[in-house]
């Protein structure tokens, strides 16, 4: 080793890492090389990232906002639709209903990126470096259904609030529940459907119990990958700009990606031979799409009023601002 190399390796600073789960398949393909093997170059030897997954980590999604604040977690990546019960704001990229396919959701994410980074600093004093886009969130359910409407009546797991305030609208009963325990919970017919990604579901096992699933995207679980801002402000600028573009190429690969890991979700929960990344079950992929004036409705009546009851007068002052005039749809402060 030169005398170079030497110095350069004493003088990283380790920091701590939270990944996004295991099952999404973005942790190993994308998140851990990114940070084991690039952000050392990328750093020019001054940090030595160690990085584990969320569901690993042994810390709730409701602590990652405040670890990373007060830097007992150095960088993470942080499913907004979970850390809105601490911020509701967070959650406004990725609402129910607001992006209806990947298309609109790239515009969302150009249209909010500023905004959330700005929260993100001035409220936390966290560094946004990208926003993730792990896979889809669609229904599974137990038994035979045809459309979204078809939950009315049944127990549905959701991931988060939101999710919950659509499910109810359509006259479902809303369970936050984790993921690793339901299978379990439909098994025992604790619960009817739940919503996940078309993968994650199936390599938590909910397609060896669930019968059908349908392919319109409720959301899609949009994640902001950032770091603490100190640690941020305690690198060179250059080195700031190296991490940045770093980021930025990492988030395109991911979402370039989104498409084809949710179509082998779909083959695999389908039992088709073209599954590579899950296991073949047997199940019925429901070909549904959202049917435009009924999820405007949704925005307009359910989700976009519950998302200000939750967030407060500014958040419609800021959709009003950000987002309005694109979606054609108007809040009262």
């Amino acid at each position: 080793m030169t005398l170079g190399l030497a110095r350069a390796e004493e003088a990283a600073s380790p920091i701590k890492v939270i990944g996004f789960y295991t099952h999404a398949g973005l942790y190993a393909e994308f998140e851990e090389p990114f940070w084991t093997r690039e952000v050392p170059v990328l750093s020019e030897g001054r940090l030595r990232p160690g990085i584990v997954p969320l569901d690993r980590a042994g810390i709730s999604e409701s602590e990652l906002l405040s670890f990373l604040r007060l830097g007992v977690v150095q960088a993470a990546t942080v499913p907004l639709a979970l850390a809105a019960g601490d911020d509701p704001e967070l959650s406004i990229v990725d609402l129910p209903g607001l992006n209806p396919d990947l298309l609109a959701l790239r515009r969302s994410l150009a249209q909010w990126r500023h905004h959330l980074a700005a929260v993100l600093e001035e409220r936390y004093d966290i560094h946004l470096l990208g926003l993730l886009v792990p896979t889809t969130q669609v229904v599974f359910c137990r038994e035979a259904f045809a459309r979204l409407r078809d939950v009315a009546g049944r127990r549905v797991r959701v991931g988060s609030v939101s999710q919950g305030e659509l499910i109810e609208a359509l006259g479902g009963t809303a369970l936050i529940m984790p993921l690793p325990h339901v299978a379990a919970a439909m098994r025992d017919r604790a619960i009817d459907c739940a919503v996940t990604g078309p993968m994650p579901g199936n390599r938590v096992g909910l397609a060896e119990v669930a019968t059908h699933v349908s392919r319109l995207p409720l959301s899609w679980f949009v994640s902001a990958m950032a770091v603490n801002g100190a640690v941020w402000r305690g690198l060179p600028e250059a080195v700031r700009q190296a991490l940045q573009a770093g980021a930025a190429r990492l988030e395109r690969q991911v979402i370039d990606s989104a498409e084809a890991g949710i179509e082998d979700g779909f083959a695999c929960d389908a039992g088709l031979p073209r599954c590579a990344g899950g296991r073949r079950a047997r199940m019925i992929v429901v070909d549904e799409r959202w049917d435009e004036a009924e999820r405007r409705r949704l925005l307009r009546e359910v989700l976009l009023p519950g998302w200000v009851a939750r967030c407060g007068a500014d958040c419609a002052r800021v959709w009003n601002q950000v987002a309005a005039a694109s979606q054609g749809l108007w809040l009262e402060p």
